[in-house]
């Protein structure tokens, strides 16, 4: 014992690790690859620096020189891009509770007669707070907007009455505005990110799980005797599936509860909806758990896989940087993942109370991710067991040869 301790030298076991590392794919990609992937990545989807053309909608009461000038003072930054404008301000509420716009922007009625008999109408601007990117974003820069529109007109009127600059700089008087922030109205995080942060938990779990429970069956040798299935693969999602689609929702459920109870996160929406977005999300992550479980030789390998996706998805959907902002090739890698459409379906319940029919899209997206990726593993699912088959072929024939000429 003690000669193999003198003989074991710290360069040998530094020789034996480094090796190791480059023998095995797999690891030296998430050892040195990964890194540089992720930079690249992350790189990309912030390269714009900003939220642009963020959909506005307006309700303009005034309908004079000064409104329209406001408007277009709006439409003219690349933050924001007036889409619609509306009758009443009811409408401009709506439009953005619902999503359909980011910000909204209120002009009062007799805007401008008001202004010169010496009341203070504000320009109400509404700004969808649910996603704090955008409402840290469309507050500031709609106050600067509506500063810069104040001070020229302001300007330009103490001109005309014979005013120098100086003088009339002096004497400027701003256009008032208010803006009100839905859904979060004090930008507190408590209501923004521990909903990213549990639903990117909940499938990070669930993939792993069934992952594993395939895998598993590779390592120990069982994995063939779903040979006899593999004209019927479906059996085998049945099997496999099954029991992780239930433990998915019961933790649905377990930890939604616990936020709304005991961490004060609010639930302003229905029971209903965010089950059925659940269960759909479940679906959908039991497809890819499945279809990944199927290229996985052991546990590691799925695990080392997931832990690849894991990250990216929750970057890329839509919940730390808008999809809106990210540029477009990222967006549509964001647009088949699971995360992306759960995340918005979310917090469209808990903190916009948004019913069924603002989150079924999602819901059939989620389904759609599912079906797609079942499809395509019940396809691929027979080769897996004719590779196996034929590798026992070539196995065998050796010994064949030495029966017969033994014989």
């Amino acid at each position: 014992m003690q000669d193999l301790q003198e003989r074991l030298r710290i360069r040998d076991v530094f020789r034996e690790e480094w090796l190791s590392i480059f023998r095995d794919r797999r690891f030296m990609a998430i050892l040195l690859i990964t890194p540089i992937m992720y930079t690249i990545l992350f790189g990309f989807l912030y390269s714009h620096q900003r939220i642009t053309e963020m959909p506005v909608t307006v309700y303009d009461g005034d309908n004079s020189q000064l409104s329209r000038q406001i408007i277009q003072a709006f439409d003219a930054t690349d933050s924001f891009a007036v889409t619609r404008q509306v009758t009443n301000q009811e409408d401009v509420v709506r439009q953005v509770e619902t999503g359909e716009a980011k910000v909204g922007i209120v002009i009062p009625d007799n805007f401008t007669t008001r202004l010169k008999h010496g009341e203070n109408p504000p320009v109400l601007t509404l700004i969808d707070g649910s996603n704090m990117m955008y409402s840290n974003s469309a507050s500031r820069i709609a106050n600067q907007v509506i500063s810069s529109v104040s001070a020229g007109v302001s300007i330009n009127s103490m001109k005309q009455k014979g005013m120098n600059v100086d003088q009339a700089a002096s004497a400027l008087s701003t256009i008032p505005f208010r803006s009100r922030v839905l859904f979060n109205p004090v930008y507190d995080y408590k209501l923004f990110m521990p909903l990213g942060v549990i639903s990117a938990a909940l499938q990070q779990c669930l993939l792993l799980g069934i992952a594993l429970s395939c895998t598993r069956d590779k390592e120990t040798g069982t994995w063939g005797r779903f040979g006899t299935w593999k004209n019927t693969p479906w059996r085998l999602a049945i099997a496999k599936l099954a029991p992780y689609y239930a433990a998915g929702a019961f933790n649905v459920l377990t930890v939604f509860s616990i936020s709304a109870l005991y961490f004060d996160i609010p639930f302003r929406g229905e029971i209903l909806p965010l089950i059925l977005v659940s269960l759909a999300f479940n679906f959908a992550l039991c497809g890819l758990g499945f279809l990944f479980s199927l290229f996985s030789k052991s546990r590691v390998d799925a695990t080392q896989t997931l832990m690849l996706i894991a990250v990216p998805s929750f970057m890329l959907s839509g919940y730390t940087w808008p999809l809106e902002a990210m540029p477009g090739f990222l967006r549509g890698i964001a647009e088949i993942l699971p995360l992306t459409y759960y995340l918005d379906a979310v917090r469209n319940i808990t903190l916009k109370g948004l019913d069924i029919t603002f989150v079924f899209k999602d819901t059939i997206a989620l389904g759609v991710i599912g079906c797609v990726s079942l499809l395509v593993s019940f396809a691929i699912y027979p080769l897996f067991f004719r590779q196996q088959a034929t590798a026992g072929q070539h196995a065998d024939l050796p010994s064949q040869k030495e029966v017969t000429l033994k014989g």
